[in-house]
């Protein structure tokens, strides 16, 4: 038996009759309080010699939540939840189904008086969804339901494009042994939840997460990505609320690499901005000095333009400004166009500073998705706290897109 009383305030909610409204609480409360973590896998693999013993049953995941913070990985957290909302009064079933190949993913369907959900804590997705086919809006994108072979498949239509886009879920019942089979199995030394220490918490507007050496807050339109240098059990203890003793064992298990961070060791804020456009005619339009001039007029006047080894320059000043105005302050953009990666950097200076970003025109899932990009010169750990902050950079990226589409 699970303490339900001990897990319910610990994710802060009190009993109620199950129901959608009570589910939608739960799930929610689960996915923010209750982190995706490889960490405590890593350890219980090391730990445990018995690979049948190796699973997290719901009475160890929960004893150690309560103690410890830690979360578990796919299954764990499906049987987890399973058994939470099965103590509460929910029918529930565990079903399979597919994210890189058959039978590498589980999720639950939920009976409610409002009729079957998907309740997928093992991806996880960032809402309960209706088990129909239909497309339903979230905090982090779009998501379209069809009817699949086996069941439903589920892709993402808008929101930050990385990773994984779609996924399967098979209708069929799974019985009991066999998901502790496919469960036991995780435990096998390719598996990328035992090489890797990843985190993750859906904190309803915004998900946060950990892997190679980057924390990463992703919103529906941009993603901050901030390197976490070593040892990194500290800072990460602090994020996802996971003991730093668990992430210690962990690393040091593994190896903790500082070379996860080389050649991407700056933070960076990127939006992004889906367009109809080809990922070639989008990046022509703003690679060549007139395209440039286009793209920043109205918000700037250009009062020289010079060709440079890499690219070109522009110099520009506060839009209506005066003719003598062209000897006063100036802002200067250099502009690298890089043909092939279809991105155009650029270096901004005025007075003494100098900024980094660029434009990128790329094709994922068979859309073309506009994407500015801002580095900076230094962790920007204040941006992983400070959400306004975070979301006025990230509006000021997402108008430079918005005047980009407008010349497509």
């Amino acid at each position: 038996m699970i303490p339900l009383d001990e897990i319910l305030e610990s994710l802060d909610l009190s009993r109620a009759q199950p129901g959608i409204g009570f589910l939608e609480a739960l799930f929610s409360r689960f996915n923010a309080r209750v982190p995706f973590e490889s960490a405590s896998k890593i350890v219980r693999n090391a730990e445990v010699a018995d690979r049948d013993a190796r699973p997290r049953t719901p009475e160890i995941f929960w004893a150690d939540h309560i103690e410890s913070g830690a979360g578990g990985t796919c299954f764990a957290r499906v049987a987890a939840f399973d058994a939470l909302l099965s103590g509460i009064g929910f029918r529930t079933r565990r079903v399979l189904g597919r994210v890189e190949r058959d039978e590498d993913h589980a999720a639950l369907i939920v009976e409610t008086p409002a009729g079957e959900s998907i309740a997928d804590v093992g991806f996880p997705l960032p809402a309960l969804l209706p088990a129909r086919p239909g497309r339903y809006d979230t905090a982090l994108g779009g998501l379209c339901v069809e009817p699949a072979d086996r069941g439903f498949s589920i892709s993402w239509t808008e929101g930050v494009p990385e990773g994984p886009r779609s996924l399967e879920i098979f209708l069929a019942p799974v019985s009991e042994e066999r998901f502790r089979e496919i469960w036991r199995d995780t435990f096998q030394s390719s598996s990328k939840f035992l090489k890797h220490v990843v985190l993750r918490r859906d904190l309803g507007n915004r998900a946060v997460s950990y892997a190679g050496g980057h924390v990463r807050v992703d919103d529906l339109h941009s993603r901050l990505k901030v390197p976490i240098t070593p040892p990194r059990a500290a800072a990460l203890a602090e994020i996802f609320g996971v003991d730093r003793e668990i992430l210690s064992r962990a690393f040091r298990l593994l190896g903790e690499d500082a070379a996860e961070l080389a050649g991407s060791s700056q933070s960076s804020l990127t939006a992004y901005l889906e367009t109809a456009a080809s990922p070639d005619d989008a990046f022509a339009a703003i690679a060549s000095p007139a395209g440039y001039r286009r793209l920043i007029d109205g918000v700037a006047r250009v009062v020289s333009e010079e060709p440079t080894p890499l690219g070109f320059r522009l110099a520009f000043t506060a839009p209506g400004g005066a003719a003598s105005d062209a000897t006063g302050a100036r802002t200067v953009d250099d502009a690298t166009p890089d043909p092939a990666a279809r991105r155009l950097r650029l270096v901004r200076s005025g007075g003494k500073s100098a900024a980094h970003s660029s434009y990128a025109a790329e094709r994922r899932g068979g859309k073309t998705y506009l994407l500015r990009e801002a580095t900076f010169g230094e962790a920007r750990e204040d941006l992983l706290r400070n959400d306004s902050l975070r979301g006025r950079f990230a509006g000021m990226l997402a108008l430079d897109l918005l005047a980009w589409s407008r010349l497509l």
